[in-house]
């Protein structure tokens, strides 16, 4: 069914082997070979499907092992590794099934975590790195999102989930995307200026609301402090410029005004006697400094006496207290004395104080004894100080009688100082009174000059914000023009994106061809550049084929996928390997699937490509561009 084409051995993916380490340090080895047909036989659950899956872990899968290879794979393998090359550069991808190492790719030994590994594969096969707008409508889409490896990867490893779909869960604004880069014009396409230029224009349109806002609230804001101060409503800085300078040659005048009259005032009180209104006496001044230095004589004479009368005070206390502690000793002594001895000290022997002695002798020893000098000392001590309080008590008297006088003293002068006062401020009241009303109104003038020079700066602040929104306005206008201007920053070159489109519908009709009496419908594949929607005969693809009908559909479109290198440029992102998950299982005739499996082998024979499938059924496809891997294991479900 192929004809021969100029094989490319070297471009795209190959994988050679798969190795899964197990816990006990045995190791699991899968080979595989390009330009064939490898088929993964084995009965249920002997890791079939494990093994595609284990590829595509370690080609930057963000699962955890669990969900990437189930539960029985993860909890049986320590490692996983994959190794490949990449447009003919081998490579071994490992991935941990460690906690601690589960987001990382090793790369030739060298940690990859997977968020940068996409990046890393799509450098090494050479397909664009494009930031795609997230949305069907470039122009109505919010944001760009990276088209990644893993996208276009779920092109070429169709799942058990993908059959009857380009990929499974797939937005489609991502599935335009994955094709248009399968054909080679991604980087035309999405050089996104389309996207920039809605952008820019949405940045515009919401700058200009801003002015407009700013605009209209501003004035509003300017008038109502113009209005409440009595200014001129500014709407420029030199308008405000204008209005302060004006306010302010005001304001320095008010002022002077202020200096001129006090200082008529302050020479009216302070000077001397010929410049004088009538009924003023100036000598009352004098009176009043002179009453004042007396009143603070007397205050200080008064806190002099005060204290000295606390410290007479204090030394009676004292003295008082010594008397107490003296008479407390004489008792003490009386009582001691009285105290009969029952016991000799020496000889310890029992002492009767009954027995025969002279009354001035001792009825212990019978020597004769002399009155207590302890005694008498104390007595002698206590008159000493009770003399002492005595004059004490005649100080404080005489200091408290001293101590009233000068209070009296200080009280009288108090009140002369009080009229003194009350005198002079009447006196002073009657020549300022004529003062006094030109000095409130100046007070009154400067107060309102004063509040319109604070209010200049939060004009100006709002006057601000019309000019920054203005800017922004300008900066807007200025980024969209310069994005309309710009040049994409890559031409398309070769085929057009028609031509393309062409091209890969009819390699996959070419594949159709043999299956129209086997259930394919008459229509044609058409494939509509500008939105990448694949037609059969005039309905879209999804709406005219059953489930079974979209195997063999996709089959064709895995088909057209392996020729991407032989009918299109360098521009083509050609993968040069599928890996097809139970093709037998999906309801289709298996004989379809086996003729199917045949044709996508002799295909990857006659381009250099590589063909993984799985297979469970008996049926078996030989040739020499067929290899069979047996699955030796059986895993218990989980």
């Amino acid at each position: 069914m192929t004809e021969p084409v100029l094989a490319y051995p070297d471009r795209g993916i190959r994988v050679e082997s798969v190795r899964l380490v197990q816990y006990t340090g045995e190791i699991d080895e899968y080979t595989f070979r390009s330009g064939m047909l490898n088929i993964i036989t084995g009965v249920r659950n002997s890791s079939k499907t494990t093994t595609l899956k284990a590829i595509d872990y370690c080609l930057g899968d963000r699962d955890s092992p669990r969900d990437a290879l189930t539960i029985a794979v993860a909890e049986k393998y320590v490692e996983i590794s994959t190794s490949l090359t990449l447009n003919g550069t081998p490579h071994t991808l490992t991935r941990s099934l460690q906690h601690g190492r589960l987001n990382k790719v090793y790369v030739d030994g060298d940690s990859l975590n997977v968020d940068v590994f996409s990046g890393w594969i799509l450098r090494e096969l050479g397909w664009p790195d494009l930031q795609i707008p997230k949305g069907i409508i470039a122009e109505s889409a919010n944001q760009l999102t990276p088209l990644s490896f893993r996208n276009t990867l779920r092109h070429i490893y169709r799942n058990e989930d993908s059959w009857t779909n380009f990929a499974d869960k797939e937005a489609e604004f991502i599935r335009r995307a994955v094709v248009s880069q399968l054909l080679g014009f991604a980087r035309a396409r999405y050089s996104n200026k389309d996207f920039h230029v809605a952008q820019a224009k949405k940045r515009l349109a919401e700058a200009q609301a801003v002015e407009r806002e700013v605009q209209e609230s501003t004035l509003q804001a300017v008038s109502a402090i113009s209005d409440r101060l009595g200014i001129p409503v500014a709407r420029s800085f030199e308008q405000v410029a204008a209005a302060r300078d004006a306010v302010r040659s005001e304001l320095d005048t008010t002022y002077e005004q202020r200096r001129r009259l006090t200082a008529d005032i302050n020479a009216m009180v302070h000077g001397d006697q010929e410049s004088a209104d009538a009924g003023f006496d100036p000598t009352l001044t004098a009176d009043y400094e002179d009453i004042s230095r007396r009143l603070q004589r007397s205050l200080d004479e008064v806190a002099g006496l005060d204290q000295l009368h606390d410290e007479h005070k204090q030394s009676a206390q004292t003295v008082t207290a010594e008397i107490g502690r003296m008479q407390r000793l004489i008792a003490s002594v009386d009582l001691f004395d009285a105290l009969p001895v029952r016991l000799c000290p020496a000889c310890e022997q029992s002492v009767d104080p009954r027995r025969p002695h002279d009354d001035d002798s001792c009825y212990l020893c019978s020597q004769p004894v002399d009155d207590d000098l302890r005694l008498r000392r104390a007595q002698v001590e206590v008159r000493s100080l009770e003399s002492e309080l005595a004059d004490l008590h005649d100080v404080i008297t005489r200091t408290a009688g001293d101590l009233q006088t000068a209070q009296e003293r200080r009280t009288q002068l108090e009140q002369q100082q009080g009229e003194l006062a009350k005198r002079i401020n009447s006196a002073r009241a009657a020549q300022l009174a004529p003062f006094v009303t030109a000095l409130e109104d100046l007070a009154g003038a400067i107060a309102q000059l004063e509040q319109k020079m604070t209010a200049f700066p939060a004009i100006e602040e709002i006057l601000q914000r019309r000019v920054e929104a203005g800017q922004s306005v300008a900066s807007a206008q200025q980024s969209l023009d310069n994005i309309t201007a710009a040049q994409p920053a890559h031409q398309g070159v070769g085929p057009s994106p028609g031509d393309r489109c062409a091209l890969f519908a009819d390699r996959m009709n070419s594949f159709l061809g043999r299956y129209r009496g086997h259930g394919w419908v008459n229509g044609s594949v058409t494939i509509s550049d500008s939105d990448l929607t694949f037609y059969v005969g005039t309905r879209p693809w999804n709406q005219i084929l059953g489930a079974e009908l979209r195997v063999l559909f996709f089959l064709a479109y895995s088909y057209a996928c392996l020729f991407l290198a032989n009918d299109l440029d360098e521009e083509s992102a050609f993968p040069g390997l599928l890996m097809l998950d139970n093709p037998f299982q999906q309801g289709i005739d298996a004989n379809v699937i086996k003729s199917g499996l045949q044709d996508l082998g002799q295909a990857a024979q006659a381009t250099g490509a590589q063909v993984i499938t799985t297979q469970a059924l008996s049926e078996t496809i030989t040739g020499e561009h067929v290899r069979h891997i047996q699955m030796p294991q059986v895993y218990e479900a989980n």
